[in-house]
Order: structure tokens, then C-alpha cells, then sequence
């Protein structure tokens, strides 16, 4: 049989081919589906283009560097990239490997993603031929308190050796160039001697605190891209060479508090930067405890925990009530009811019975299973979270606003040392005078403002937002343009409530009442809104369970509650019920038939509610030029009770987690895309999206996944989010407008040969204050126009 393509993008179809009775075509996946009908409501013109850029992009995977069959890939975090520049010489360490294919670094998720041959390198042994030169690979779940630890010494020890070296200048050597003879007057002996003392302690700063930032600036050289560590460095080592000099020939006039005031100051608002980020790890700590580690593995009738990589196929797997399932598999004893929202996005609990698949990272809420591995061990939240990792790992950063500036600041800078050099010569200055007013443009033109602008604005508003529970897990969302053309909605649990609630309590106060009484007893999810209600805990006698329903004797009547297919044998069920059941079941909610002596009594509805502000959000994001979307794995009938609701500009029905992220993908051609969900089927559509925000009561992949986590269950906070990366992006701007200010002031005069030593370390001090004190202001998050 001849292969099918895609419609779209031209690909081959799996068989049978993702198809939909709407549209004409076949598709290879149900991501290509939605996009497809996205296009037919388009200008012809543009969809063509879109269409055409989708084939050349899904050609282009399939066309990748060709790799050996027997390669296998792993996944690291890497500590030490900070910027673009770093991707680069990242992956070029890692390729000179030998056993190494390929990598793709990205510093934006701190993500390397290594293909290597298995039978030359063994993925423990990864991370130690990969860390090099202060990058630091670990596995993806490890700890960072090693890292924080050595960061912390750095700074200690440095600014220890900093205080000494700074009041030895007040003592002894400020005054000096105020034209006066210091607190206590010395022979020139005794300074020379203070000045080397302040010699080696700058030696020490500049070599051990100062590590990060030297390393920083020769990657930047390495790989062509001048970053803001290359700019830091060169007044830095600018300062200390010219102090070398100066020392070696006799002179007092020393720049060797410049040196230690910009490295220190610049390590400290770094780590600042990064104790604020690390702040997020408290929040962050409880959602591991929805990690899958053990199984209970039955052998020889017993259960034994055992860890999930070591499962083998053909392992028999017991899971009770209420536990998470460790890994994919098929029932082969008990019946239980299966909570898979998180997995699939299906909001209404699934029924499984021997012989029903059942996937990873789904909760079972009734009764007890015993599932069998297949052939091989499988699991769907174990694939998930790799889609994840690959889409992270893949992502190129965009470099850093202040980077950027460093990228024709460098240049500049050494063209007018240059320029000035050739300035002092022509006036008849001799070489070595020429030669130092050159060397003080170098020193004057990176002013510790600069090193500070970013991070001390980045800490302010990952502090802000810690404080109303919106966890920042990478600076990158604050430099990266976040302004989304579209913004897109999970449905189950983001806009839902993501729980059953009661959402009519039918036509009958008795039918209701007998119904909670019963339920009380019953664990299926749909039971427990119900039982809510119950006022008398007694008086249920002969309470039976089956699959499809629950019954007991309560007041001397046989009462029946459950699936109205199912008391439908036993019960007469009208035709107005039946429309009201069919009408429920339209809009994706569950009705639940109640009733005795032969006659239905009346319907409940159960489902998953609407948040009550989720319409507001939608007007609001809407009303701000924003598209809005909602991807859902709801049937087609629910999607169009949502859209009634809540209007959004697109949905998406019937999605599986797999298709999400091709949906953002295809979106991100109409614009930058912002995505909120709370599950594990949403983790790769979180990962693809320009900003992922993990929302509510999420699983720990999800949170891994996103950008932004919001551990709360208040859509009214996700304005707040926007508005944070705005404000912080304006404060970076103002602090970078402070250190351009001290520049356009001091370059001048360090071209004229007017700067000393103090002038120098006065000026750099009030440029730093006025940095930090712009950064410390509150954000208020809250009660700002969204998108104003």
C-alpha cells in the first residue's frame, strides 16, 4: 500500500492517518490537524507562506545531521552559562570528546543535550569529561549547593582581602592625591610597601573572585561574540596593569581599588541575582514529592518497592488507591477508576478493567490494579518529560541586553583608547604619558553600574514576584521580548478548576440526599462532590459497588445511583432526563441518574467547573490586542460549550499531549506565544512555547517545563507576570541609562588626561548607588494596567 503525506507538511502519515470529517486530508498528526483549519480562515497569500514554512521546517528535522544507529542521548543541567556566547563554546567542548557525535546547549533552560556512543561512554561518566574550565555538568536532577557553596566563598574571601585593600587606600593613600601627607604620614619605603601589600591582594581578588567573569571574557574572545564580562574584564585588567606599572616604576598613583571595586561589586550583584533565583527552590521543593521513584514490584506473592529504572519487562506492578501509576502497562487484575487529566487533559475519569492500558504519571482513585509491563518498559510521563528536555535543550538563548550593548561597546571603547593614545602623541605628550591617558579610557569606560544594571534589576523582580508566589525560574524571561502576539490556555485545571464539583443538585431534595448518603461510600472521583452533601453518615444498608454505579437500601427502598445507561435496566428514565443527560454530556460533564421503586427521580450533573474569573482574564487579554487559544483533549461537544463561555480567538480540541507542542509550534509563525498549563501533557508545549507559565496545582514536569511558576490557584495573578517582566525590563533600561550617564561624563575627561585615582573611585561609587538604590524599589504587580 502506497504511503500517505500530510496535507500540511508533506510528511509521511502513521496508518490509519490523523483525519477530521470538517476538513478535507490527511494528516500526520492532530498538531497539523488544527493548524490546517487554522490556515483556512487566513488570507490565502499568508497561509500559503505559513504553510510552505511549515514543510521546509518539518524537512529540515527529518534532514538533520545524520547519526550513527547505535548512538544514545543524555541530558545534563550546566552551571556557568550565562549567555549566548557560552552555547557556543559549551558545544564546542563537548564535540572535542572523543565518543561525543553531537550537542546542543542551551543557556537559557542551563540545558546540554549530548548524543554519544554507548559503547565507548558511559552517561555517569559524562559530567566529569564535561566540566571544564568552570562550567559544571550535572545530572538534571541534581543538587545546586555545592555550587552556591563555592560561590559564596568566593565572595567571603575576596571581600575580605577587598575591606583590607580599600581602607588601606583610605588611610594612607586618598589623601595622598588630595595633596595632603595621609592619616599617618609615611616614607616612600613604607608606601611602596602598603602598595604592594594592596598588589597582592588585588592579585587575588582579581584571580579568585573574579574567575567567573575572567573565564566569561575569554569565552567571548574564543568564539567572536564580546560580552559585558569582556568589558568588565578589560577596565578591570586594564586598572591592574596600569597599577603594575605604575608600581614597577615608583609611582603612589595606583588604580588597584578600581579593580577590586568592579569585581567585587559585580560578583556580589551576580550572587545576588542568584540567591534571589535560588529562593525559588522552596517553592519549587514540594512539587518533587509528585516524582514517580518506587513500584510495587509482586514476586512470589509479595510486594517489594522497587526503584522505577529498575523495572523490567514483564513485571507485575500492584497500585492502590489514590498512588500515582509508575509506569505504562495493561491491567491483568481489579477494576478502579483512573484520574488521566494530567496526562491526557481528559477532564472525566476513566473506567479500567483487565485488559485497559494505563499510562505513567496518572492518579488511580478507586479501588486496586495490578498491571503487567509490556515487551519493553515504557512510560508515557518518562517520554514526556524527554520531549521536554529535547525542546529545552534545543533552544537557543537570546543574548542579554547588556551583552548586546557589549557586543559594539568593546570596539568602541579600545577604538577611542586607541584614538586617544594618537591624540596625546600629536600634542608632543611623550609614549608613556600618552600610553596611561589611553589606559584610563580603558579604565574608566565599565563603571561597576554596568556590571550591576542587569542583575540588580533581575533580582528585583524575581523578589517581587516570589513575594506574591510567581516563581522567575530564569533570568532570560526578563531580556527576551515576552510581549505575546497570543497567549494560550491548558483547559482542564487552568481554566477549570481541574476537580469534580456538583454543578446541578437535580430536581429532587430527597433524590440528592439519598445519593450523598450512598456516595459517602464510594471512591470514584465523581462520588466525592456528591458525598459533600451528605447531612446523615448512617442508615445505608446492603451498599453495593459496580462499575458503572452504586446501590443501598436506605428508608426501606432500593435505591440506585450512577451512569444512566446503566439504571436505565433497572429504572424508567424519561425523555426530558434524557435530554437533560445527552445535553450535559454535550457541554463535557458527567450526569449521574438517581433513583427507586422503578422510576428515575432525577439527574445530577458533576463536572469540571469554569474558575469564575477565567472569563474576565480572557476579556482582558483580549481587550489588550492578545489572541487568546485553548488547546483541550475534550471532545468536540465540550470544546463548543467552552468557546460559548469564554470566547477565545482559537480552540483546539481533542488534542493529545504529543500534539501540543507541534500546535505552539505552528502558533509561533502568527507570533510570540505564551502558554499556561498545569500538567504533564502540557510539559512540551511549556517547554516550545517563548513563555511558558506552569499554573495551579501542577505536576513536577510541568513545573520543570515552564518559564514562570505560579504554585496557586488564582488566574487573577497571571497579569502580574506580564507585568513584572515589563517593569523589570524598564529598570534594567533606567540602571543602564545611570552607567552610560557616569561614561558620557568621565570618558571625556579621561581623553583629556583629567582623571585620578580618587575622582575615578568617587564617581564609580555614586554611579553604583544610584544603580542599587533605582533596583531596590518596590514593583507593584498588582494594581498596575495590565499591558499598559
Amino acid at each position: 500500500m502506497k504511503a500517505q503525506h500530510c496535507t500540511l507538511c508533506e510528511l509521511e502519515t502513521p496508518d490509519p492517518p490523523v483525519t477530521d470529517s470538517e476538513v478535507d486530508g490527511a494528516f500526520c498528526c492532530s498538531g497539523c490537524l488544527h493548524v490546517y483549519k487554522l490556515l483556512q480562515n487566513m488570507d490565502g497569500k499568508q497561509a500559503e507562506q505559513l504553510r510552505r514554512q511549515t514543510i521546509q521546517k518539518r524537512r529540515n528535522e527529518q534532514e538533520q545531521d545524520s547519526l550513527p544507529k547505535d548512538y544514545e542521548e543524555a541530558f545534563f543541567k550546566v552551571n556557568g552559562m550565562h549567555c549566548s556566547t557560552c552555547e557556543s563554546f559549551v558545544e564546542t567542548l563537548a564535540d572535542r570528546q572523543e565518543g561525543i557525535y553531537k550537542s546542543e546547549a542551551s543557556y537559557a533552560s542551563e540545558m546540554i543535550k549530548v548524543y554519544y556512543d554507548p559503547k565507548s561512554l558511559k552517561p555517569e561518566s559524562l559530567p566529569d569529561k564535561l566540566s571544564k574550565l568552570g562550567y559544571k555538568v550535572k545530572p538534571v536532577d541534581s543538587s545546586e549547593k555545592d555550587e552556591q557553596l563555592n560561590e559564596i566563598a568566593r565572595i567571603i574571601i575576596g571581600g575580605f582581602f577587598g575591606i583590607i585593600g580599600l581602607m588601606l587606600y583610605v588611610l594612607f593613600l586618598y589623601p595622598t592625591y588630595l595633596g595632603g601627607g595621609g592619616i599617618v604620614p609615611l616614607t616612600e619605603f613604607e608606601k611602596l610597601f602598603f602598595i604592594s601589600n594592596i598588589f597582592v591582594m588585588t592579585t587575588f581578588v582579581l584571580g579568585y573572585t573574579g574567575f567567573p567573569i575572567l573565564r566569561g571574557a575569554w569565552v567571548s574572545l574564543s568564539v567572536l561574540k564580546p560580552n559585558m564580562d569582556l568589558l568588565i574584564t578589560i577596565a578591570a585588567v586594564s586598572a591592574y596593569l596600569y597599577s603594575v606599572g605604575a608600581l614597577l616604576t615608583g609611582s603612589a598613583e595606583v588604580y588597584f581599588d578600581v579593580t577590586m571595586a568592579i569585581i567585587l561589586v559585580v560578583s556580589i550583584g551576580n550572587y545576588y541575582e542568584k540567591k534571589i533565583r535560588a529562593g525559588k527552590q522552596d517553592l519549587l521543593a514540594k512539587l518533587t514529592e509528585k516524582r514517580i521513584q518506587q513500584a510495587r514490584v509482586l514476586q512470589n506473592g509479595e510486594a517489594k518497592e522497587v526503584a522505577v529504572e529498575n523495572l523490567n519487562p514483564g513485571d507485575r506492578i500492584l497500585i492502590k488507591a489514590g498512588e500515582r501509576i509508575p509506569i505504562d502497562g495493561t491491567v491483568i487484575d481489579g477494576r478502579g477508576v483512573v484520574n488521566e487529566a494530567l496526562m491526557t487533559g481528559e477532564s472525566i475519569p476513566v473506567s479500567k478493567t483487565v485488559g485497559d492500558t494505563v499510562l505513567s504519571g496518572t492518579i488511580l482513585t478507586q479501588n486496586a490494579l495490578t498491571i503487567e509491563i509490556g515487551d519493553t518498559v515504557e512510560s508515557t510521563i518518562d517520554n514526556l518529560m524527554r520531549m521536554m528536555w529535547n525542546i529545552q535543550s534545543a533552544r537557543p538563548g537570546q543574548q542579554r541586553l547588556a551583552d548586546r550593548i557589549a557586543a559594539w561597546f568593546v570596539p568602541a571603547v579600545i577604538l577611542l583608547g586607541i584614538i586617544t593614545f594618537g591624540y596625546h602623541m600629536i600634542s608632543g605628550a611623550t609614549t608613556t604619558e600618552s600610553m596611561l591617558s589611553s589606559l584610563a579610557v580603558l579604565i574608566v569606560s565599565c563603571p561597576c553600574a554596568l556590571g550591576l544594571a542587569t542583575p540588580l534589576a533581575i533580582a528585583s523582580g524575581i523578589r517581587s514576584g516570589l513575594e506574591h508566589e510567581i516563581i522567575f525560574k530564569t533570568a532570560a524571561v526578563f531580556e527576551e521580548q515576552m510581549d505575546a502576539t497570543t497567549v494560550a490556555f491548558d483547559k482542564t485545571g487552568t481554566l477549570t478548576t481541574g476537580s469534580m464539583q456538583l454543578l446541578d443538585d437535580g430536581e429532587s431534595e430527597q433524590a440528592i440526599g439519598y445519593a450523598s448518603q450512598l456516595e459517602q461510600y464510594a471512591s470514584h472521583p465523581i462520588a466525592e462532590p456528591i458525598a459533600a452533601y451528605a447531612t446523615n453518615k448512617n442508615g445505608v444498608d446492603d451498599f453495593t459497588s459496580y462499575s458503572r454505579g452504586i446501590s443501598g437500601h436506605i428508608d426501606g427502598r432500593h435505591i440506585f445511583v450512577g451512569q444512566p445507561e446503566w439504571i436505565s435496566n433497572q429504572l424508567q428514565i424519561t425523555e426530558s432526563q434524557w435530554h437533560k443527560i445527552n445535553s450535559s454530556r454535550n457541554e463535557g460533564n458527567v450526569p449521574v441518574a438517581v433513583g427507586w421503586n422503578g422510576q428515575v427521580e432525577s439527574i445530577l450533573v458533576v463536572g469540571d467547573q469554569i474558575r469564575p474569573e477565567a472569563a474576565n482574564i480572557v476579556k482582558k487579554l483580549q481587550a489588550a490586542g492578545k489572541k487568546v487559544a485553548i488547546i483541550t483533549g475534550d471532545s468536540k461537544q465540550a470544546g463548543d460549550a467552552i468557546r460559548d463561555k469564554l470566547k477565545p480567538d482559537f480552540l483546539f480540541t481533542e488534542t493529545r499531549p504529543d500534539s501540543k507542542s507541534n500546535i505552539i509550534e505552528e502558533l509561533q509563525k502568527l507570533g510570540r506565544i505564551a502558554m499556561i498549563g498545569d500538567g504533564s501533557n502540557d510539559a512540551p508545549a511549556l517547554a516550545q512555547a517563548d513563555l511558558g507559565i506552569a499554573f495551579g496545582n501542577l505536576t513536577a514536569i510541568a513545573a520543570d517545563s515552564a518559564h514562570v511558576v505560579i504554585p496557586r490557584e488564582e488566574l487573577t495573578v497571571i497579569p502580574a507576570v506580564f507585568n513584572a517582566i515589563k517593569l523589570t525590563k524598564n529598570r534594567i533600561r533606567q540602571n543602564l541609562g545611570w552607567a552610560f550617564l557616569y561614561n558620557i561624563i568621565t570618558i571625556p575627561l579621561a581623553i583629556a588626561g583629567a582623571i585620578n585615582p580618587l575622582f575615578a573611585a568617587v564617581a564609580m561609587a555614586t554611579s553604583s548607588l544610584l544603580v542599587v538604590g533605582n533596583s531596590s524599589r518596590d514593583m507593584d504587580l498588582m494594581d498596575k494596567e495590565f499591558y499598559s
